[in-house]
Parts: C-alpha cells; sequence; structure tokens
C-alpha cells in the first residue's frame, strides 16, 4: 500500500502517528498545570468568586485571562473538582486532561487546514510540502505546548479562523473570532494592526462591535452585568495593568530564564539577582524606558513594513508572520513553548523563498536567519542561550530581515 506514497509522505504520516500516540501517554502521566490554572478560574467564577485572587500569593495572580475564557473552558470541568485552590488540587482531573489534548490536536489540524488556504505559495505542491517540512520542524516545541496542557494552539486556530474569514471579506464575523482568540492570548491583539493596515481602517467598527460583543454581552448571559464588569475591572487591576501601567521595570520584572520576550532579553542585559533582591547596571525607570522605547520601534517598524506590503499578496504571510512574532516577543513573561507557533512562520518564509521573483541574496538571509532560529530552539536546554536569550534574539533578528522585505516592497 505505501509503494504508492510518496516515501516522504509515509515519514511525515508515521511521525505524525508516533508524536499523537507519544502524547497520549506523556499527558496520560501529568497533571495538566496549565489546564488547572483555567478550571480553576471556571471553579471561581461558578462560585461567584474572582479568578484573580491567588490564594497561595496575593500579590501575583495565576489566572491571567479574560473573563469569557471560562465559558470556553467550562465543558472541560467534566467531573473535576477543585479540593484545594492553593495547590491547584483537583478531583478527577484525567478526562478534563484527555479532552483539552483531543481539543488542542483538533485545533492544530484544522490550523494546518486554514494556514494552506490562507497563506499563497508558488504552487499547491509546494506549498503542501513546506507545510509538512515546517511542521516537522516545529513539532518538539509543538509537544512542549500540548503536554503542558496550554492554551496557546487553541487561540491561533481562532486567529487563523479569524484571518481566513477577513481574507473572505466576512469582517463582522471575523471580528467575533478574533476578540476570541484574545479571550485565549491577550497578546494576539496586536493582530488589530493588521486588519486596520489591510482594509484601511474600515476594520474599526467591526472590531468594536466583536469586543462588545465577545467581552461585554456573550459573558453577561452567563454571569449577569454586574458580576462581569467585575470580572473585568479585576482582570485589568490584577492582570493587565501590573504590566501594561507601569512606569518602572521593578514593579512587573520576571528574569526567569523560561521568558524569551524583549522585556525579559533586555532586563537579563541590565538586571541579575532574584525577585526582592534585584541588582541594576542603571535604574529601574531607565530599563523601563529602554524597554518602552525598544518594544515602541519594533510595533511602529512592523506597521510601516504592513504598510508598504498591503498590496503585495505574496508578502501577505510576511505581513502574518510579523505580527505573530509580536505576540511572542512583547509580551513581560513568554514562555519559549509559546514558540510552538513557529510552524506557522516556518511555513510563510519557506512558501516565499519558492518565488523565483526574489533574489538569492535575499534568500540566502532569510535562510540564515531561519537556520540560526531553529539552532537557538535547538539549544533551548543550554543554560548560557537560555539565560542570554538566544531564541528572542535570533527571533528578533528574522523579524527584522521580514520587515526590511516589506519596506522594500519585493
Amino acid at each position: 500500500m505505501f509503494s504508492k506514497l510518496n516515501k516522504f509522505d509515509v515519514i511525515v504520516w508515521a511521525v505524525i502517528s508516533i508524536f499523537i500516540i507519544a502524547m497520549g501517554f506523556t499527558i496520560a502521566h501529568r497533571d495538566g498545570r496549565d489546564l488547572k490554572v483555567g478550571l480553576f478560574g471556571v471553579e471561581q467564577v461558578l462560585q461567584k468568586k474572582s479568578p484573580y485572587e491567588n490564594p497561595s500569593d496575593p500579590n501575583r495572580t495565576i489566572f491571567r485571562y479574560a473573563p469569557g475564557i471560562t465559558i470556553l473552558e467550562y465543558p472541560f470541568l467534566f467531573k473535576a473538582k477543585m479540593v484545594n485552590p492553593s495547590n491547584l488540587d483537583f478531583e478527577n482531573i484525567k478526562p478534563s486532561v484527555f479532552a483539552w489534548y483531543i481539543f488542542e490536536i483538533l485545533a492544530l489540524f484544522f490550523s494546518a487546514k486554514i494556514l494552506l488556504k490562507l497563506i499563497p505559495s508558488a504552487s499547491k505542491e509546494a506549498s503542501s510540502r513546506n507545510f509538512k517540512i515546517a511542521l516537522l520542524l516545529a513539532l518538539p516545541l509543538i509537544g512542549y505546548e500540548i503536554s503542558n496542557s496550554q492554551n496557546k494552539l487553541i487561540a491561533l486556530f481562532f486567529l487563523l479562523t479569524a484571518l481566513w474569514l477577513f481574507k473572505k471579506q466576512k469582517w463582522f464575523f471575523s471580528a467575533i473570532v478574533f476578540n476570541i482568540a484574545m479571550t485565549v492570548y491577550i497578546p494576539l491583539s496586536f493582530f488589530i494592526f493588521y486588519f486596520l493596515i489591510k482594509s484601511k481602517g474600515r476594520y474599526i467598527i467591526h472590531f468594536l462591535s466583536g469586543a462588545i460583543t465577545v467581552f461585554f454581552v456573550i459573558p453577561s448571559l452567563f454571569f449577569g452585568w454586574e458580576f462581569n464588569l467585575y470580572l473585568l475591572k479585576e482582570w485589568f487591576r490584577l492582570s493587565l495593568a501590573p504590566f501594561s501601567a507601569t512606569t518602572s521595570y521593578a514593579s512587573y520584572v520576571d528574569l526567569r530564564v523560561s521568558s524569551q520576550s524583549l522585556p525579559s532579553a533586555i532586563g537579563r542585559l541590565f538586571v541579575s539577582g532574584k525577585t526582592g533582591d534585584f541588582k541594576y547596571l542603571i535604574s529601574p525607570e531607565a530599563v523601563h524606558i529602554v524597554i518602552r522605547v525598544f518594544s515602541g520601534l519594533v510595533l511602529l517598524f512592523s506597521c510601516i513594513g504592513a504598510f508598504f506590503a498591503r498590496k503585495n499578496e505574496k508578502l501577505d504571510g510576511f505581513i502574518i508572520a510579523t505580527f505573530l512574532m509580536l505576540a511572542l516577543i512583547m509580551p513581560q513573561y513568554c514562555i519559549y513553548y509559546t514558540w510552538a507557533y513557529l510552524f506557522v512562520i516556518y511555513f510563510i518564509v519557506f512558501n516565499y523563498l519558492g518565488y523565483y521573483e526574489v533574489s538569492i541574496l535575499q534568500k540566502r538571509a532569510l535562510v540564515i536567519s531561519l537556520s540560526l532560529l531553529f539552532l537557538s530552539i535547538c539549544l533551548i536546554g543550554v543554560h548560557f542561550f537560555k539565560y542570554y536569550s538566544a531564541i528572542f534574539w535570533m527571533t528578533f533578528i528574522l523579524w527584522a530581515k521580514m520587515v526590511l522585505a516589506m519596506i522594500l516592497n519585493k
């Protein structure tokens, strides 16, 4: 039977099959801690309590999502019952963990289907091949994401669906799904610039309508208007404001080496030590200014590149990849399993390299950047490279190459 199939396809399907089975055994031996954070939020809301209050540490919330995500995660509660909020202890959690695992696999599958339609390629055959290679390269990080019962692949599915609906000019439905994606992973909000630039600003009405629907109307139908407003205020006060409304790096610093985001990478250049005992080369306010200026320039040049490339269909993938990278590098804390999104970025770059119009010099620059990023992923276990944020810097280099290509519009 397999003699009629392409050998590469046989290898790909064999790897994927082994991966799915291996992940099943892996999550069977893990407690789904990240899923427990979501189910903790569900339990708290059901009891009319704030999920943003951390029973074990009042200064650091463990639930950082918009209130509406509890509606999405409620069906996965099943027979699970929280017995110790301080330690996130649940009884009968296994069915919830396996159901969430199936949900993640389905989200990944449908994300692949959408991605193949969304990103242009030189040919259908090339597109299929490029995706398979991209998936294989990113599979270890995807496995890391899934084994932690995280929700980033769910958020990605909603984002890609929103992009596809936008491309089909179903803007209101796109806005609804986009807001759901932000409910799951708020850093995807950077894509509002993509939608505004591509629509010449006309998307804003749809976005605001979608935001009102997703963040206010639908949750209020479940929670009640007043309780939903209370939860939204608590979300802003305890989750968003400590990061977005701060004026000093000391108030949001998180230097754990697992974080590869811009604030963590820049912070480690100027700050050392542990929480409560940091040593600064320059003042916390100065570190804060450096990070905010750097972040502002990254966002500004991303938008400039997107503006110049907005009418070039071949570069649309670069615009998407650029804003997706912002969702990785811009948050104050972003652990490296979120780089599971790389399968989208790999796929976009591979497709772009297939166009004959792309110069040899540009192809070489992109291949080198992509290779360095992949190498940094392979070295993820080496403390030196984690501490000095090799993944961030290699992502930043690839981002810069893409932005340059978009500004030059070729």
